[in-house]
């Protein structure tokens, strides 16, 4: 019988551990009770160099609010300073630059007004777009659509396209003003375009924060084995208490009336005779063991949460410490733009992420198989560049996203296609989605990859059309909400004007296997549902192919194939206006057609 496997750690079906992983985890909490990630390799070393970690460390590859300080200037024989600008960029190159920020994870409302309200007040459209965003996503609070409104009209009636298409959602959807389609419309039509030498300061980074950071985090790692110890020994008192409890239900007479003679009472429970009574006493100091265990067990943990408040709290680095040689940058090969009939449409590239075999949670059977077709016809029928990464861990995924940005101009195209394990977190105030890198451990949040921190990298990316094909649970939650409006007409039919229209505006989209749904991961012995379905419609297609004709074909391909299974997955597509989607196309094109 074929077996069917889910792309999601937990829920859809159990997660195990191999025997060594046990085994070493067990090695860990026993010594803690005592006492009180893998490199991927890659396929073409040619064209995308070392693919290892030592770029740069995760949290300086999150997008972040950087405020810059001014530039010194010169005019005649005056000196002076020009007022501190605001820019959206990595931690890492706000760092350099010696700007100042709020670490990721800490960022809030204030902080993030902070760097952009000034600007925004003095009539920056940019400001004013990002200001809005603030109160939309709300930042630590619930979001304020009146005053994102009121900020995105401001920037929107002064041509900003960006926020025209923020505004223009804002009345499809009625938040924040009445719900008025035709005014939706009308702001995506403008939004489209259908009517119409740096010197920066450095400071030194100071010893004394850094002794404290390094004190911090040996603590921290005290607190979490022991953690980890207390919740191992709770596992094995709830056992015990759990076969003391069958025991003495099999060996005790439960009755209504007060206990005769020859019977004894300890706490709740009624026993007889000397065997019922020593089960009753064991059982009844379990019970204590455990609750003395837990109270133990909650202080522990709140000494952690304090000591992981206290270690993000401390400044950031502002200068560039000493480093050992970094591995080398990411490169992809050049090629020729493509061009077709005197359209230009640019150079392709590709990041295609295929994670299988995971270091904590359940190994997935056909994400680099997927990933490896994938890339063999994009390379070989569409000629895009691509950037391989089989089996990758956090880091490497970031510093990919980070090292395209310093390859892909403005009038290039960018597909990215992640196939692994994907979840969704309840523990913040909203549902956020996430990849898992193949150190991702259930439950804990450390390692995965917020959907939003991908995001962040689309928007910051200059390429002017994006595309993700996203094969894993939840992976629509790439993008918070659908929009009609925002996405093509699914007409297959395109003529030389669609085209350019639809190359003349930034486009950010996604198509997800299975929406915000877990999704099958194998049903053959090669692919997934929804992979073979993208590569046989790809290997199939001979002219210029859209991505909303791309996603008719699979979609409707995955529907029919999952309900002869009697699994229903519906994959979605739908627009990343986080990342500033602003109603562009992505287009395929084979380079058999191209005029080069």
């Amino acid at each position: 019988m074929m077996e069917l496997k889910q792309r999601y750690p937990s829920g859809c079906r159990p997660m195990h551990l191999s025997s060594r992983t046990t085994v070493r985890m067990l090695v860990v909490l026993a010594a803690a009770m005592v006492v009180g990630g893998c490199a991927s390799s890659v396929d073409d070393p040619s064209a995308i160099g070392a693919a290892g970690e030592g770029y740069a460390e995760v949290d300086e590859l999150h997008i972040v609010d950087c405020l810059l300080p001014g530039q010194v200037r010169k005019l005649g024989n005056k000196t002076y300073v020009t007022p501190r600008r605001p820019t959206r960029t990595t931690a890492k190159d706000c760092n350099i630059r010696g700007g100042e920020y709020v670490a990721y994870d800490r960022a809030d409302y204030r902080s993030a007004l902070k760097v952009w309200l000034q600007r925004a007040q003095e009539g920056d459209p940019e400001a004013q777009n990002y200001v809005g965003e603030i109160f939309e996503k709300g930042l630590g609070r619930e979001p304020d659509y009146v005053s994102a409104a009121e900020w995105y009209r401001k920037a929107a009636e002064q041509g900003y396209a960006r926020a025209q298409i923020n505004l223009g959602f804002l009345y499809e959807q009625g938040l924040g003003v009445e719900e008025d389609i035709a005014t939706a419309l009308n702001w995506y039509r403008q939004a489209s375009g259908l009517e119409q030498d740096e010197l920066v300061y450095r400071s030194e980074y100071s010893e004394k924060i850094q002794k404290l950071r390094d004190e911090l985090t040996t603590e921290l790692s005290r607190a979490q084995d022991q953690v980890d110890a207390l919740e191992n020994q709770l596992q094995q008192l709830r056992q015990e208490r759990n076969r003391l409890r069958e025991e003495l239900e099999a060996s005790q007479q439960a009755e209504a009336e007060p206990a005769p003679d020859g019977e004894v009472e300890i706490g709740e429970i009624r026993v007889s005779g000397p065997e019922g009574e020593r089960l009753a006493q064991e059982l009844e100091q379990a019970r204590e063991r455990i609750s003395t265990l837990e109270g133990l067990f909650a202080q522990v943990r709140d000494e952690r949460e304090s000591l992981e408040t206290k270690l993000a709290q401390l400044p950031k680095q502002r200068s560039i410490a000493p480093q050992e040689p970094e591995s080398e940058q990411l490169k992809l090969p050049d090629r020729a733009a493509a061009t077709l009939d005197g359209i230009r449409f640019g150079r392709y590239y590709a990041l295609i992420v295929g994670n299988q075999d995971y270091q904590y949670l359940e190994d997935l059977d056909s994400p680099i198989n997927d990933a490896r077709r994938v890339r063999e016809i994009l390379e070989d029928k569409y000629g895009f560049s691509t950037i391989f990464l089989p089996n990758a861990n956090e880091g490497q995924i970031l510093n990919a996203l980070n090292d395209l940005y310093e390859q892909i101009g403005p009038e290039d195209n960018l597909l990215v296609y992640y196939a692994g394990h994907g979840s969704l977190s309840e523990q913040e105030r909203r549902q956020r989605g996430y990849w898992l890198p193949i150190n991702a451990r259930q439950d804990r949040l450390v390692h995965w990859i917020n959907n939003a921190v991908i995001s962040d990298h689309l928007d910051r990316i200059r390429a002017r059309s994006v595309l993700v094909l996203a094969d894993s649970c939840y992976a629509g939650a790439l993008a918070s909400e659908s929009s009609a409006l925002l996405l093509p007409s699914t007409q297959s039919n395109l003529s030389a004007e669609d085209i350019r229209n639809g190359l003349n505006n930034r486009a950010r989209i996604v198509i997800s296997s299975g929406g915000v749904k877990p999704v099958l991961d194998r049903v053959d012995r090669k692919h997934s549902l929804f992979a073979g379905s993208l590569i046989d419609v790809l290997s199939r297609n001979e002219g210029v192919l859209r991505e909303n004709m791309l996603f008719a074909h699979v979609a409707a391909t995955v529907r029919r194939r999952s309900e002869d299974l009697s699994l229903p997955q519906t994959p979605e597509m739908r627009p990343i206006r986080a990342a500033g989607h602003s109603g562009g196309d992505f287009y395929f094109v084979p380079v058999e057609g191209e005029n080069l």
